[in-house]
């Protein structure tokens, strides 16, 4: 009988030991919260990337890049970022380049599939510019509003593309208070016009960034219009006179009336690049061809440029 009674006492201690508090010894008593995981995402410490962002170069038809780290909210993706980063603008220290988008455009949206980047934007992408007016009927706005709102779509493709975060990107607008069928941006976005043709994805466009290729164009376009202040600037800046120095010299240059240029190379370290041109000049009444011409170019802050010296041995060879 004593022994049954033991069994059971013995018993009933191990199970009331399942249950039992831990002892003090092993309990974290512990004030420090700094710690803890925050449920607060806007608490937690933002990363960054490093980009290129493409915004416009000054007022011409070329998108240039700007190469910096863009912060990444914890509670954001990195696409997100850069759309936003596009939409506040270039750096203060880039002066050469233009912001695209016009006020109050907020990025509400973005989401992939497929190597598709949908971004979703409010109604202000399509409002109007700070400098833009109400009639655009007339030039320069005529001209000047399409070339700015294809840049703003050339520039979000450029620099999603070059970040390697997708193929293609299908831009979508919410309208809140006149519903569309479709949130797709329609072709009359790009002149304030009627057209409701629903645009496919948009897609990298190389026409618009200033390769050396287009550079070499650039240059060539002002010296065929002579338009002097323009051609001077697209000299690197390490080389040259002052600007009425070289525009009295850039008047001594030959009357360019065509050209074509390669693609060019690029050098192995990225800071120089060399292309040809075919180059027809008039020449006491007659057209005469330069075949293959080599034209230098130079990497300056990001931009490509040709030396003064290299800029007169081709304009004013004869």
């Amino acid at each position: 009988m004593k022994k049954r009674t033991l069994v059971l006492l013995l018993l009933c201690l191990t199970l009331s030991g399942c249950t039992a508090a831990p002892p003090d010894s092993v309990i974290r008593n512990d004030t420090d919260r700094s710690q803890l995981i925050s449920a607060d995402t806007d608490a937690l410490t933002p990363d960054s990337v490093q980009a290129t962002l493409y915004f416009r170069y000054g007022d011409t038809e070329y998108l240039a890049p700007e190469e910096r780290y863009v912060t990444v909210q914890r509670n954001e993706t990195a696409e997100k970022a850069l759309v936003q980063a596009l939409i506040d603008g270039p750096a203060a220290t880039s002066s050469s380049l233009s912001p695209l988008f016009p006020p109050d455009v907020e990025v509400l949206a973005v989401t992939s599939q497929d190597g598709t980047l949908f971004i979703t934007f409010n109604e202000a992408l399509l409002g109007r510019y700070a400098d833009e007016p109400v009639d655009i009927s007339s030039e320069p706005w005529k001209t000047e509003l399409p070339l700015r709102r294809h840049l703003c779509m050339d520039s979000l493709t450029a620099t999603l593309t070059e970040a390697g975060l997708c193929t293609q990107v299908q831009v979508l607008i919410y309208r809140s208070n006149a519903p569309a069928s479709s949130m797709r941006l329609q072709a009359g976005y790009f002149d304030r016009g009627v057209d409701e043709t629903l645009l496919p994805p948009l897609t990298r466009n190389e026409g618009s960034i200033l390769t050396p290729h287009n550079t070499a164009a650039a240059l060539l376009k002002a010296w065929m219009s002579q338009d002097w202040p323009s051609l001077y600037g697209w000299v690197a800046r390490d080389s040259r006179p002052g600007e009425q120095t070289a525009i009295a010299a850039f008047a001594a240059a030959g009357i360019l009336t065509g050209f074509e240029a390669t693609a060019g190379t690029v050098a192995m370290d990225g800071q120089s690049a060399v292309l040809c041109a075919d180059l027809t000049l008039r020449a006491a009444g007659d057209d005469v061809t330069r075949t293959g011409y080599p034209i230098h170019l130079v990497r300056e802050d990001g931009l490509w440029r040709i030396r003064y010296d290299q800029l007169l041995a081709m304009i004013q060879e004869e």
